[in-house]
């Protein structure tokens, strides 16, 4: 039994068949990238990095393989719009089909979706790749600009030499607040969450406004697509979600994960979702293998089935037992005995 999966989502995957040679799934078609074992891959959302038999880094970017480095392996990252890369502390970025050196001393970095922070040691500067352009965010002569910060999906978030607590979004940095301790905060996609010593109280910046969630701390959190999780001094699961927030667990789960747009938790042993505001009951057990990624959620059932969960309902893939499977983003690649699939919008390929 198969059921559909539709959506206008990025499209792109990648596996290795039983000879090793490396395939590309691209918007329904599937092509024959490499006929030896690549060394590694990662799929984004509009390009996929790898480095090959030879330990060139490559990028296959629509339709066409670039080479960024011969001969080198650099650590790596594909995010939704961007590929970065780093030589030791040669900080590089290739983005909408254009390299750029970002630094040639970043002592330390982090890619998300849509931007890159770093920190330059060799102008001792806290900097920002965002939108073509790198932007200088903090200066300091004798200490580092910064002491630590987080990066969401689009939006940064740290703490400068002089206990600011900074955000950066949509182009501008701006102080939230000023700090005395480290405070607890965590970035996501349009939003951050971070408990205000000063306020004093546990808040969340979103698109632009301040919101109070609680008058203390929260036991754990996660911020995602859009909203953010947490389990409250009561031990309820509570999400943070179009400007409201909702409890969804009056009890503590055993254990909760938020990944994009989607948390899931289990609840008196059921397993269930948080999606676009409403809460699903998907098992009434635990699925030991699953994955969540952008709007999706696919696990293996009891009987080793492979299910996905897509748009309020899930969907069985295919009932025969799989040996494995990935999700990229809403693109399921699974593998039967020696044979290779791809799941996408309600075709099998």
């Amino acid at each position: 039994m198969t059921a559909a999966i539709s959506a206008k989502t990025q499209n792109l995957a990648a596996f290795s068949d039983y000879k090793n040679y490396f395939f590309v799934f691209d918007d329904g078609k599937i092509m024959q990238e490499e006929y030896m074992p690549v060394k590694s891959f990662q799929v984004g959302g509009n390009a996929i990095a790898y480095i090959d038999n030879s330990s060139s880094f490559k990028v296959y970017y629509k339709g066409e393989t670039v080479p960024l480095e011969d001969w080198f392996m650099p650590k790596y990252v594909a995010t939704d719009y961007l590929i970065v890369f780093a030589l030791g502390q040669r900080l590089k970025v290739f983005d909408n089909g254009k390299t750029t050196l970002l630094a040639n001393y970043a002592e330390s970095y982090y890619a998300a979706d849509s931007l890159v922070s770093f920190y330059d040691l060799l102008s001792q500067s806290f900097k920002v790749y965002y939108k073509g352009k790198i932007i200088t965010l903090e200066d300091a002569l004798d200490e580092p600009p910064v002491k630590n910060f987080k990066t969401g999906d689009n939006i940064l978030a740290y703490v400068n030499h002089i206990n600011e607590f900074k955000l950066f979004y949509r182009g501008a940095a701006f102080t939230q607040t000023t700090i005395d301790e480290p405070l607890p905060y965590e970035a996501g996609k349009n939003i951050v969450a971070y408990y205000d010593e000063r306020y004093p109280g546990f808040r969340a910046f979103y698109k632009g406004s301040t919101y109070d969630l609680e008058g203390f701390p929260p036991k754990s959190m996660v911020a995602a697509d859009d909203m953010v999780a947490y389990i409250a001094l009561n031990g309820e699961l509570k999400v943070f979600y179009d400007g409201k927030t909702t409890t969804i667990a009056s009890f503590e789960p055993s254990f909760y994960k938020v990944e994009d747009s989607i948390i899931v938790f289990t609840e008196q042993n059921y397993f269930k979702a948080f999606y676009k505001g409403k809460i699903y009951t998907l098992e009434n057990y635990t699925p030991s293998d699953f994955h969540i990624d952008f709007n999706t959620i696919a696990y293996l059932d009891q009987q080793g089935r492979l299910k996905a969960f897509y748009n309020g309902q899930v969907i069985v893939i295919a009932n025969e037992k799989i040996n494995q499977f990935r999700l990229y983003r809403n693109v399921i690649t699974y593998k039967i005995f020696n044979t290779n699939y791809v799941y996408y919008k309600s075709k099998i390929y």
